[in-house]
Order: C-alpha cells, then sequence, then structure tokens
C-alpha cells in the first residue's frame, strides 16, 4: 500500500511524475517520503505535518514541537477519526526525530515503539537523518519486535467492578423507546447504525432491532445469555455509581466510554495538576519571543512576562488520573502494546474530561469496529 492516501489534499497539485513514486511506494519507506518536498495544501492536518517537516530540516526545534503539538490537536478532531492510522505514524515518526535531537532519549524511544505498532518494518534513509538517530532507530525496531506481553500488576485498576453482578439482573428490560440510541449503548453504535434506528416505524420494529443488534454481539450464541450485554450492562452499573455527576450520567460520561469499550485497565494512576503544568496557564502567562543562537539561527521560545501574570510553583487547581492498558487487557486486533488515557478534574473545566489524544481516540474507534461479525 502506498502513503498516497496519506496525503489526498494535495494531490491534485503535486509535481509531474509524483504519483508513480508515491503509488508504488511502500509503506516501510514512509519516513524517507515525508522528506520529500510537499506542495502547500488546504487541508490543515497536511500542512501542519509540512510545517513540522520544514522546521525539523531547518533545526528549528521549538518551532517543531510546537507543529506536532498543533498536529495532535488537529487530529483529535472527531471527524478526522478514519484518517487516523495515517496520521499518527508521521507524527510518531517525527516526534521522536525531534525529541532525539533535544537530546530526551526516553521520549524518542517511547515514541518509537508507538511508531513501529504501525510500521513493525520500517527503515530509515541514512542520508536524510543524522548516523545517531539512525543507528537508534534501527536499534530501537529491533527491540519493538522483541516486546513481550506484560503482565499486569498486583492492583489492578476498577478492581471493585468485580463485585457487581455478573447475569442477566444487570441488561434492563425495552419496551421499543425511540431514546434507546440516547442511552450507554450509543457509545457502541455506528453513524449507521443510529440512522438505521432512527428511522425505524414503531415500537415493535425497534425491539426486534435491538434484539437482532445484540444477537450480532453475543461471543456465543449456543448459550442462553448474551455474555456481552450482561458484561456491557455491568459495566453501565459501575461508571453510572462511580463516574456521575450533577450534570453527567456516570456511564455517558468520558470515563464511562472508555471503560465499556475498553473494559477495566491494568491500573489506574492519579496526580495533581499544577498549574505550571497547564498548557492554558502557561499560554495565559507567557508570550512567544525569537532566541538568537550563537551561530545566528533563531528559534521561538516562551518566556514569563509581567505584564500577563506568574504561576506560582507547585499550586495545585486540579488532578489528573491515569488508566493503563498493558497488552494484556488491550483488545486482540488492536496494533498498540500499550494506551494511555487521561482525563482532567479541573475547576471550571469539567470532571474526568478526557485528554483527547489521537492514538487513543483511534483505540476507541477500532475496538468498536472488532466487535463486529466478520472484524
Amino acid at each position: 500500500m502506498g502513503v498516497e492516501s496519506l496525503i489526498p489534499a494535495m494531490l491534485s497539485s503535486r509535481p509531474r511524475g509524483l504519483k508513480v513514486r508515491l503509488h508504488l511506494a511502500p509503506w516501510f519507506v514512509l519516513p524517507a517520503l515525508l522528506a520529500m518536498p510537499l506542495p502547500a495544501a488546504e487541508d490543515p492536518v497536511l500542512q501542519t505535518l509540512v510545517e513540522t517537516k520544514a522546521a525539523y530540516r531547518a533545526k528549528r526545534w521549538a518551532d517543531a514541537e510546537f507543529a506536532l503539538r498543533r498536529l495532535l490537536e488537529l487530529a483529535a478532531a472527531p471527524e478526522r477519526e478514519p484518517a487516523l492510522p495515517k496520521i499518527l505514524p508521521a507524527y510518531h515518526f517525527y516526534a521522536a526525530a525531534v525529541a532525539w535531537e533535544l537530546k530526551d532519549e526516553e521520549r524518542a524511544r517511547k515514541e518509537l515503539s508507538r511508531y513501529f505498532e504501525f510500521h513493525p518494518e520500517a527503515t530509515i534513509d541514512p542520508g536524510l537523518y543524522p548516523k545517531s538517530y539512525c543507528i537508534f532507530f534501527d536499534a530501537q525496531r529491533t527491540a519493538a519486535a522483541r516486546v513481550a506481553p506484560q503482565a499486569p500488576p498486583a492492583a489492578a485498576g476498577l478492581s471493585n467492578l468485580s463485585t457487581l453482578p455478573a447475569d442477566a439482573s444487570t441488561v434492563p428490560s425495552y419496551a421499543g423507546s425511540t431514546e434507546w440510541s440516547e442511552t450507554p449503548v450509543r457509545h457502541l453504535l455506528t453513524e449507521a447504525e443510529k440512522k438505521e434506528f432512527s428511522g425505524l416505524p414503531d415500537d415493535a420494529v425497534r425491539r426486534e432491532w435491538v434484539f437482532r443488534f445484540w444477537k450480532r454481539l453475543d461471543p456465543d450464541p449456543a448459550t442462553p445469555d448474551n455474555e456481552y450485554e450482561i458484561e456491557f450492562y455491568r459495566r453501565v452499573l459501575y461508571a453510572d455509581q462511580n463516574f456521575s455527576t450533577e450534570t453527567v450520567r456516570g456511564s455517558l460520561s468520558d470515563r464511562g466510554r472508555v471503560l465499556l469499550i475498553l473494559g477495566p485497565p491494568t491500573y489506574v494512576g492519579k496526580m495533581p495538576l499544577l498549574r505550571s503544568d497547564d498548557i492554558m496557564t502557561s499560554l495565559k502567562t507567557t508570550e512567544p519571543v525569537i532566541q538568537r543562537s550563537a551561530s545566528g539561527g533563531g528559534a521561538i521560545v516562551r518566556v514569563t512576562t509581567t505584564n500577563r501574570g506568574f504561576v506560582t510553583p507547585g499550586d495545585i487547581e486540579g488532578e489528573v488520573e491515569v488508566w493503563y492498558y498493558r497488552s494484556d487487557r488491550i483488545p486482540k486486533g488492536l496494533p498498540f502494546h500499550d494506551l494511555e488515557y487521561r482525563f482532567t478534574t479541573k475547576q471550571g473545566y469539567g470532571i474526568g474530561v478526557f485528554q483527547k489524544d489521537a492514538r487513543e481516540l483511534l483505540a476507541l474507534q477500532k475496538a468498536t469496529r472488532l466487535l463486529r461479525p466478520g472484524s
């Protein structure tokens, strides 16, 4: 498969002859193709990717970091979920390359690990990247191929979920209401299914449709109970009991969505949200300036200014809850060794708000599709 589908917005303006090279190029030469000069395009994702590449080539690391952050923000938009498998590899590759130049080897290793989840056989053009990075890249590819499944720690996340009933008593009765598609099951429905359900004429037809919906998801039709439906509503019960707020039902919240689709995480971590760590606070209390280097180059950095206020180190303004999923808790068929879902609680912002990381959004999308017969 070529990378032509990665850049649909630019195809109409590509140079003559570029189509053949892209169409014939396999995915494992993606880094080299991304290094090729690309024309400007209207697609903001492609534009940002081009800006990232240009900043990397010019060694403007601060600009590259800024562009990478914007790329993730753009990729996290719901309408771009279908394109995430094409966007994320480019992001992880350049995030690793920039981290390497900034001497952040741990981050570079993590980003490459995620890149190889998409393209385990990828190679790199030694003529386009520093020799030290090429050696590091090859070493990380070898390491990624040897990753072994990790056993969960003793303290599993949301462990009291196991105390809830695991039988048909958790499944609510359904009389045919038109509001069924807005209940927690909405996390499982595709847009096509929602549209089809909304067009059903009466209660009897809707009841039959719902019955057949769950029947398609039944992992063992030979048994009298639908084990998946029972487990789904057990998770609904847990989410409603533990994540509900005055304004949002727990099973309809961000944490509820992740629990209903992926199940309980391997473990849960919590940490204070410091004002100095908050992106919006940083933007409000700093301003961009050009920092010149001895060689005559420059980079854009953000510095604190007195007219914008100060942030006192250590000030706590909220909490970040992180759900860690290791390989044993990730549904089969997802190309990930680990997943991390971050939920922020802050006054004026919300309770348990999912920080929509593009990679984790892709996992939710693909996990929902894997439930369908034939997936």
